[in-house]
């Protein structure tokens, strides 16, 4: 006879193994000179990094999104793991320090 509780740990209602997910977010605004040098660098980097996840949000046409990650200025960029918070730059930040965000998100 087969005991009852045998198998039940190689069951299918297992939760799944959660991976880890990395997202950069590109706050701007289009009004911004800074803001539309940031988001062609931006793009740049998105190519030279295609596995990367990337989103870019218009901050004067979803003005509650910003709200959400507490963004102030534009341009922001965000790098999420896991749908949470991990580093954050500002427009003051230079271009080899976002390499260095596509380069995190990547591995």
């Amino acid at each position: 006879m087969k005991p009852f509780w045998k198998g039940f740990e190689a069951s299918k209602s297992s939760p799944p193994v959660r991976y880890r997910k990395h997202v950069i977010i590109l706050y701007w605004s289009p009004e911004d000179k800074e803001s539309e040098r940031v988001k062609a660098v931006f793009k740049r980097m998105s190519f030279k990094y295609p596995t990367v996840s990337i989103k870019t949000v218009n901050i004067k046409k979803d003005p509650l999104k910003p709200q959400r990650h507490k963004v102030l200025a534009s341009p922001t960029i965000i790098l999420l793991k896991d749908g949470r918070e991990v580093e954050r730059l500002s427009d003051k930040d230079g271009s080899a320090l976002l390499e260095h965000l596509f380069r995190k998100a990547h591995s």
